[in-house]
C-alpha cells in the first residue's frame, strides 16, 4: 500500500509543484493539498481493511478511523472513493469536487477530473463494475457504469457517458459515448510524456 501512496504523491505532486521542489512547498502541499489528502485516505481505508483481515483487534480502530476520515472528505470535499474499488498506483485527481468512484478496478497512472461518477450501473440488473485500464484519461462530468472494460490509454472526453467497452488508445465522446479516434496518444494529457 505504501507504494502506491508514494506513486500517487510524486504524480500529485508533480502536476501541482512543477520544478519547485523546496522542502517548504512539499510540506505546504501535504499540509493543504485535498486532492491528495481524499487519495491518501482511500490508500488508509485499503490498509484497515487489509490489517482487519489479518489481525482483528488491531484493525478494527483503523477502519473506525478510516471511516471517521473518510467521512469528513466526502462532506467537505465532496469526493467518495468507496473501500471496494481497486486502483493503481498513481492516481492523480486533478480537482475532488464531486468526484464518485464507487465498487471498480481502475488500473495505474488514471487521471480524474472533477465531477466523474465511476461504479456499478444497477439499472436492469447490471451488478457489474467497471474494469478501467492503465494511463486512462477521464475528463470532467464524465460517466462510466457497468460492467464494462476501458482499455489501457483511453481518453474518456469531457461530458461523456461511457457505459460500453472501449478498445485501447481510443478517445471517446459523447452521450452515450462512441469511439471518435483511434490510436489516440494520451500520454501529454496523463502527464507520463512518450515513456508512460
Amino acid at each position: 500500500m505504501m507504494a502506491e501512496l508514494s506513486a500517487d504523491l510524486a504524480r500529485q505532486m508533480a502536476a501541482v509543484l512543477p520544478g519547485r521542489n523546496s522542502r517548504g512547498a512539499r510540506l505546504k502541499f501535504l499540509l493543504v493539498n485535498s486532492e491528495f489528502h481524499g487519495v491518501a485516505i482511500y490508500r488508509f481505508g485499503r490498509l484497515a481493511d487489509d490489517v482487519r483481515g489479518r489481525n482483528r483487534a488491531l484493525g478494527l480502530p483503523m477502519v473506525a478511523a478510516h471511516r471517521v476520515l473518510n467521512r469528513r472528505v466526502t462532506h467537505v470535499h465532496h469526493l467518495d472513493i468507496a473501500a471496494g474499488a481497486r486502483i493503481g498506483a498513481g492516481l492523480l485527481l486533478m480537482h475532488r469536487h464531486g468526484v464518485i468512484i464507487g465498487p471498480s478496478i481502475i488500473g495505474r497512472n488514471c487521471v480524474i477530473h472533477q465531477n466523474v461518477t465511476i461504479g456499478q450501473r444497477v439499472a436492469g440488473g447490471d451488478q457489474g463494475v467497471p474494469r478501467i485500464g492503465d494511463n486512462v484519461w477521464i475528463g470532467p462530468g464524465a460517466v462510466i457504469t457497468g460492467d464494462i472494460t476501458v482499455g489501457d490509454g483511453v481518453t474518456v472526453s469531457a461530458g461523456s457517458v461511457l457505459s460500453k467497452d472501449v478498445p485501447a488508445r481510443c478517445l471517446v465522446a459523447g452521450n452515450p459515448a462512441r469511439v471518435i479516434a483511434r490510436d489516440y496518444d494520451n500520454s501529454a494529457i496523463i502527464g507520463l510524456g512518450e515513456a508512460g
